[in-house]
């Protein structure tokens, strides 16, 4: 078994005993030390002390003689090989030995060290990336992992992280190159660090100077179109800082190039990478340890670039061929971003520190004249304030589409508006804050403004607004002084010839007045649209006579005196000349006469069927009758009636609509169908006494009207024959019905025919030519006429607050 220990007497050597396992192992020496110590006992029980000093003794002696023999031998082998020859033999043997042995170390050392350094280089540039340390030190620490990997890539064992390490530095790489570009394309630091990023930039990509140069404008040109592109909701801000770092690139060019770059340049030269002490401060790097192992090339590595390669004259033609660009670039793009902007106050604040910018800082751009420049900005900042002058005055189109919209959705069962203003204190009105909205009901109630009106006119006073926003912006043109504010900040004098005359003539004067003729040209031409579309409108409205919404031309009627009534603030100087009204009389009268012809027939149906009936009744107005001989003093009840439904029937529809036009208007048409309804009565009046003639003296008319003669007059008795006959009474009963009705006339002339200014006379038009006719036929004489005429406006004066639209 495993656990049974075999005789140890048995093995041939010491090594039989290491075949078995170790507690087997153990226990042979247990039995060996426990065997030993048995032994021991029993020859010292065997042989005395004296016996053992004797055995120690002779083992010296062996021992001795051992070491005297070994002695020897070495003492004749050093004899027989102290000649020269075997000397300078074995040294040389043991010098290739040696070089032999430090040989393979040398490779194992430096391959680790290079990959060392290379390991941690890409940490090392991280680091300094994050906390924004010098790029020059970035770009050196990458050309130093540049050579190591290039070292490394050429052996022949080259491991696989090499390749993997290379990659994080071609990361680290673009990383450092976007930051490079970065601090080129900004102003906010100073010229050092601009050089120390252009030589970074040049020791990374091995490029000369001339490279720098286009690249710095290259990176400067596209922070400014990127300026320009995201300048929407700021574009006063982004555009001055494109213009200023535009002017900042030239000056930052003249200051840096050529001489600087190159100075530093030089300084580059001064010695090889790893004995610059910011490298070797690098902890991650240990280049204390490895320096001696990182082989000749990287350790020596000194960078040359070519610094004196770009000459002052070369600079100069560049920076002018870029300034030309760059301005080109510059207002091009400005018209682009232009193109979405239609805030009058930015683009005009943006056009003043455009060209104060330009004015205070221009003149140092090489390579461009200032003047020209200053033209460009003017006729781009101008010609976009105009384009949105004129958009913003074709925005007028959507009045005249609510209106349309308004009459297409225009209900057909609708209730007329109450214009009465006894409704606007039910319920009790709000009369907090000076009782504002009590007084604006009340205003609006007075004029007509219902919903439908007041959000055409909302619509038009925005757009009226938005438009006359121009007017602040000219009046702060006109008052920029240019002059006092830049006189001393123009430094060449070329240009303080060409600008300090002129510029603000140009840009107080000039631009603003060209502002003033477009606004106002667009404006005319807006109205002139509104005009025509709104002819459209009334022509539909009004085609057909006997298919028209009188509620749809009130609307309309009101939404012209609306906007007649703010077209007069349509200039931008108080003392400028108002627009013309597009609402001519050919597009007003249409709807004035619509207007009429609906107001003036209840009155004129009511009317005609009084006179229908008074010429069948009986008249006793005569009574009333004054002077000798007796005329009419008073109106019919007829007359009276007729204008008093005519004009409650005005103010029916809002006393607002009843402006002089449309009086005219409605007088003139009134005054035709009364006219008709009169000279109706007075052919009936007329005709009256013939049917009586040829009817004979029985008939019942002429009875009666002998009765009431015969009892009301007294008779003579020269006349009791003149009076039975028949036709003489009708003759009278005429002439009274024939005198009241021209006093009717007479006193509804006042009222509804209008003064010719010529002669002040009311004898215009059919109404005047019935009135003259009647009065021909009338048989009364100039007194009895004037008298008749004179009572008429007495009468009229008496009664004319109670037709107030009329009178």
């Amino acid at each position: 078994m495993a656990s049974t220990a075999p005789d140890p007497r048995t093995f041939k050597s010491w090594e039989d005993a290491f075949q078995y396992p170790i507690p087997v192992i153990r226990k042979l020496e247990q039995q060996l030390r426990s065997s030993a110590n048995e032994n021991r006992e029993k020859l010292r029980s065997l042989v005395g002390a004296s016996y053992r000093d004797l055995l120690d003794t002779a083992e010296t002696i062996i021992d001795m003689e051992e070491s005297m023999e070994r002695v020897e031998t070495k003492l004749a082998r050093v004899g027989q090989n102290c000649n020269s020859r075997s000397i300078e033999r074995i040294a040389s043997n043991a010098g290739n030995m040696d070089i032999h042995g430090r040989g393979r170390a040398s490779d194992r050392y430096s391959f680790a060290s290079q990959l060392a350094i290379l390991r941690n280089c890409p940490v090392v540039m991280a680091r300094l990336l994050k906390s924004d340390s010098s790029y020059l030190l970035i770009a050196k620490v990458l050309v130093v992992s540049r050579l190591l990997h290039k070292s490394l890539s050429q052996s022949k064992t080259k491991p696989p992280i090499v390749d993997l390490l290379w990659d994080r530095l071609l990361s680290v790489r673009r990383k450092l190159l976007r930051r490079i570009d970065k601090r080129l394309a900004s102003t906010e630091g100073d010229v050092p660090s601009l050089v120390e990023s252009m030589c970074a930039y040049a020791l990374v990509t091995s490029s000369t100077p001339t490279d720098v140069l286009q690249h710095f404008h290259k990176m400067r040109l596209e922070k400014m179109i990127n300026l320009l592109q995201r300048g929407h909701d700021e574009l006063a801000k982004h555009g001055i800082a494109a213009l200023r770092l535009c002017i900042q690139t030239c000056q930052d060019t003249q200051t840096i190039f050529p001489r600087r770059l190159a100075d530093s340049l030089v300084r580059l030269k001064a010695q090889p990478l790893i004995q610059d002490h910011h490298v070797r401060a690098l902890y991650e790097l240990n280049l204390d340890i490895h320096d001696r192992w990182i082989g000749d090339e990287a350790r020596n590595y000194t960078p040359w670039p070519r610094h004196d390669e770009l000459q002052r004259v070369d600079a100069e033609r560049i920076l002018h061929q870029w300034s030309k660009q760059a301005i080109s670039t510059f207002l091009q793009h400005t018209k682009s971003a232009l193109k979405n902007e239609d805030r009058l106050k930015e683009v005009a604040s943006l056009r003043l520190e455009l060209i104060e910018v330009w004015i205070l800082s221009g003149s140092r751009m090489a390579g461009v004249k200032s003047a020209n420049v200053l033209d460009d900005l003017r006729d781009t900042m101008n010609s976009h304030l105009e384009a949105i002058v004129r958009a913003r005055s074709q925005n007028l189109k959507t009045v005249v589409m609510t209106i349309a919209k308004t009459l297409e959705s225009w209900p057909v069962d609708a209730v007329p508006p109450d214009v009465s203003l006894w409704t606007t204190a039910s319920p009790p009105p709000d009369r907090s804050n000076g009782a504002g909205a009590f007084k604006c009901t009340i205003l609006n109630t007075h004029h007509g403004r219902d919903d439908s009106v007041i959000d055409v006119v909302s619509k038009f006073d925005a757009w009226m607004q938005s438009v006359l926003e121009v007017k602040a912006i000219v009046k702060s043109m006109k008052e920029a002084r240019w002059d006092d504010t830049f006189a001393d900040d123009v430094d060449d004098e070329s240009d303080e010839d060409e600008l300090g005359d002129s510029k603000q003539t140009l840009l107080s004067d000039d631009d603003p007045r060209l502002l003033e003729e477009v606004t106002q040209e667009a404006l005319s031409s807006t109205l002139q649209n509104l005009g025509k579309g709104l002819g459209n409108i009334v022509k539909e409205l009004t085609e057909d006579e006997h298919d028209v919404d009188i509620r749809q031309v009130c609307f309309v009627l009101r939404v012209m005196r609306e906007i007649t009534e703010r077209i007069p603030k349509l200039r931008l100087q108080d003392k400028a000349t108002p627009l013309a009204s597009p609402f001519t009389s050919t597009l007003l009268n249409p709807l004035h006469t619509s207007l009429a012809r609906q107001v003036i027939q209840p009155s004129s149906i009511q009317y005609e069927k009084a006179l229908a009936k008074a010429s069948k009744a009986k008249s006793k107005s005569h009574i009333l009758w004054e002077g000798n001989p007796p005329l009419p003093a008073q109106p019919s009840p007829s007359a009276f009636t007729y204008l008093q439904t005519l004009n409650r029937t005005m103010g029916s529809y809002g006393s607002d609509l009843w402006a002089s036009a449309s009086v005219s208007i409605l007088k003139q048409t009134a005054a035709d169908k009364v006219s008709e309804l009169l000279k109706t009565n007075l052919n009936k009046i007329e005709k009256l006494v013939i049917k009586s003639n040829s009817a004979g003296p029985h008939t019942k008319t002429e009875k009666a009207s002998e009765k009431e003669h015969s009892s009301k007059t007294a008779i003579s008795p020269n006349d009791k024959e003149a009076v039975a006959e028949p036709s003489a009474l009708l003759l009278e009963i005429k002439n009274r019905k024939w005198k009241q009705a021209l006093f009717d006339a007479l006193y509804i002339q006042r009222f509804i025919t209008v003064t010719t200014p010529v002669d002040n006379q009311q004898n215009n038009g059919a109404f005047g030519q019935l009135v003259r006719e009647a009065i021909a036929k009338s048989g009364l004489d100039d007194a009895g006429v004037s008298r008749m005429k004179k009572s008429a406006g007495e009468y009229a004066k008496k009664t004319y607050l109670l037709f107030a639209l009329l009178a």
